[in-house]
């Protein structure tokens, strides 16, 4: 069974529908990304599965727990944990209370320090920078810091939502090393990247949406060599 499931789901910001009976799986351990063109209803994928759009139709699954119907809270619950775009961070608190919001979910402080040093381990630049205001740091810590927030809660799935977008070269390529040493630890990863090729370059497997819908699907090395995804895609 997929860790999650979508089946023909489709949704909408108020009367404006977006997706149009999307379908997507992945399974336990994988890396898989989302690509495709400016406005093809990638984050709003996202979106739907956390409950932050109007939600219209099909199945959504994770950890075989019907998603239909729950709230944000309920969903970071069950062990997905969410990253959204835009480096989303609380510039006038700390790095270490950024983190602490993070595990709002979480009452005993012995897991949340466990949690704090889970983190550490994987982003040591935390560490060093735990006092530091979050406004102060540079894009890419910032977006360093945001993965770690959504890891607070110990997801067993990650949702990445444009983790490398406006970020400088150096950054790029450490956001990237950073996801795939979350895979390397187990973990299940879902990311919608506007690097299409970089993305597909770490992904087991990869969908391209259009318009709202499906359009290709398969494993990173099969959308990177389809002329086609190359063409319309991929800038080449």
């Amino acid at each position: 069974m997929p860790v999650l499931d979508l089946k023909n789901v489709s949704a909408a910001y108020g009367r404006i529908q977006i997706l149009h009976e999307v379908s997507l799986h992945v399974n336990e351990k994988e890396v898989v990304c989302i690509i495709g063109p400016n406005g093809a209803g990638k984050s709003t994928t996202f979106k739907v599965i956390m409950g932050f759009i109007d939600y219209l139709g099909g199945d959504m699954v994770f950890n075989n727990q019907n998603l239909v119907g729950s709230r944000p809270d309920q969903i970071l619950g069950l062990g997905l944990g969410y990253v959204p775009q835009g480096r989303i961070v609380f510039n006038q608190m700390s790095v270490r209370e950024n983190l602490e919001i993070g595990a709002f979910l979480q009452r005993d402080k012995q897991l949340i320090r466990e949690s704090m040093q889970y983190v550490f381990s994987l982003f040591p630049r935390l560490e060093e920078r735990q006092k530091q205001l979050a406004g102060t740091m540079s894009g890419g810590e910032q977006q360093m810091l945001a993965m770690g927030r959504a890891l607070m809660i110990r997801p067993t799935m990650m949702m990445l939502d444009e983790p490398s977008l406006g970020l400088s070269p150096r950054f790029t390529d450490e956001i990237f090393e950073k996801i795939l040493d979350l895979a390397k630890t187990g973990m299940t990863i879902m990311l919608v990247e506007q690097n299409a090729a970089r993305a597909l370059e770490i992904a087991d497997r990869g969908y391209v949406l259009e318009l709202g819908k499906n359009r290709y699907e398969g494993t990173g090395k099969e959308l990177l060599d389809n002329q086609n995804v190359r063409r319309m895609y991929l800038g080449g």
